[in-house]
């Protein structure tokens, strides 16, 4: 079953109930937003991050290239820079709504 196969990031800290949690998250594109953590697919299990180890959110844009083929083309594509600890980590997503809920997180850190 997927739910035994939920491991932290890392470097970062193990949680209780991240079943739980897991089971009542809601899916934000390829990722999963709970209340305890962000839920990350790797391969066929999760990784996750606790919300209280992030402390600090901000949007990017990135572009992404391709010069293969006949015809080449430039997009750009929303997405979520996340600080922590010493680490940062980018979340590509498809839809600025997207991007907009991942900013409008309430990190348990920042208060």
């Amino acid at each position: 079953m997927i739910f035994h196969r939920l491991r932290p990031l890392p470097g970062s800290e193990t949680l209780e109930g991240v079943t739980e949690d897991f089971r009542k998250s809601r899916r934000l594109e390829k990722y999963r937003l709970g209340e305890k953590a962000l839920y990350f697919p790797a391969g066929f299990a999760w990784e996750y991050l606790p919300l209280r180890e992030i402390t600090g959110i901000r949007p990017v844009t990135r572009v992404i290239q391709s010069e293969n083929g006949v015809c080449p083309f430039a997009m750009e594509v929303p997405g979520v820079r996340l600080k922590f600890g010493e680490t940062d980590m980018v979340l590509d997503t498809e839809k600025e709504k997207s991007q907009q809920i991942l900013l409008a997180l309430k990190l348990p850190s920042a208060e």
